[in-house]
């Protein structure tokens, strides 16, 4: 069964949510050692950039701000080369990158739930 693109948008801001709550605190080197929350940060972000890749296009184009090849390219990175992560790259797309983005995505589901009614 397929996921409408409000269910994805959610996915994405508790992903998010998730991922920030996961490194919180955490240096490039402890979050690469720790490995509870290293791969819980991996895996939520692999979803969040999941959901983000099978958002139709016009939806995309709402918010167009967001980079939305690089987030699908950062899931292709995790998947495939996940024995070439670089933490610190990850630490700061958190820390810089997921505000926007949940933002991004909370407007998002405000505009298609209101076109809904």
């Amino acid at each position: 069964m397929s996921r409408s693109a409000i269910d994805r948008l959610h996915d994405i801001v508790l992903s998010a949510q998730l991922v920030r709550r996961h490194a919180e605190g955490l240096d490039a080197k402890a979050f690469g050692s720790n490995e509870e929350r290293r791969d819980a940060a991996l895996f939520r972000l692999a979803i969040l950039c999941e959901a983000a890749t099978h958002l139709p296009a016009d939806i995309q184009a709402i918010a167009s701000e967001i980079p939305w090849a690089d987030i699908r390219g950062m899931r292709n990175y995790i998947v495939h080369s996940y024995w070439q992560i670089d933490f610190g790259v990850v630490l700061d797309t958190i820390r810089n990158d997921l505000e926007p983005l949940m933002a991004a995505s909370t407007r998002l589901i405000a505009i298609l739930e209101h076109a809904e009614q």
